[in-house]
């Protein structure tokens, strides 16, 4: 889904060619670079599948100890939002490449920032006893509001033509 995502904005700026994401000197998942030359989506796929398979097990163990629905959703969510924010966002989308971002990327990067805004809220605000529908209402509704307002933002200051000083 992010790999057509990316081609989707690609394909809207007529660009041609192999998609390319980011430097391939960045640490990927286990410390190993991209295989091929040019960048590929497959590190950044891999990436989420491990994230995804990580969180899936952990909701799985969680559902056999009998916890509840809510409660699943949340230790799922959490489980894999610690690895992410263990390692940082800004180690998978540095600092000195933000000049030369494409737009697909600051809409990733923006939507991850906003998952991990509505993870907080969500554990902050957790009740126990409250129906799954409740919590993820809870989630969904933050980091909505977050992603909205940054990626707002991001394409208010794309428009705007740079200004001397």
């Amino acid at each position: 889904m992010i790999a057509l995502f990316h081609r989707c904005m690609d394909s809207l700026r007529r660009r041609k060619g192999p998609l390319r994401f980011v430097d391939p000197d960045l640490n990927w998942l286990g410390d190993m670079a991209p295989h091929s030359e040019g960048n590929t989506m497959n590190p950044i796929i891999r990436t989420y599948i491990f994230y995804g398979l990580f969180m899936s097990l952990y909701a799985a163990i969680s559902w056999m100890l009998e916890d509840s629905a809510s409660l699943i959703f949340l230790k799922a969510l959490g489980s894999g939002m610690y690895f992410l924010s263990q390692e940082g966002l800004r180690a998978r989308f540095p600092e000195r490449y933000d000049a030369t971002r494409s737009l697909a990327t600051w809409i990733e990067f923006k939507l991850l920032n906003a998952v991990l805004f509505g993870t907080l809220i969500t554990f902050i605000n957790f009740k126990p006893d409250a129906p799954l529908d409740t919590t993820f209402r809870g989630f969904v509704a933050a980091a909505g509001v977050v992603a909205a307002l940054d990626i707002g933002f991001l394409l208010y200051g794309r428009r705007r033509p740079e200004r001397p000083s």
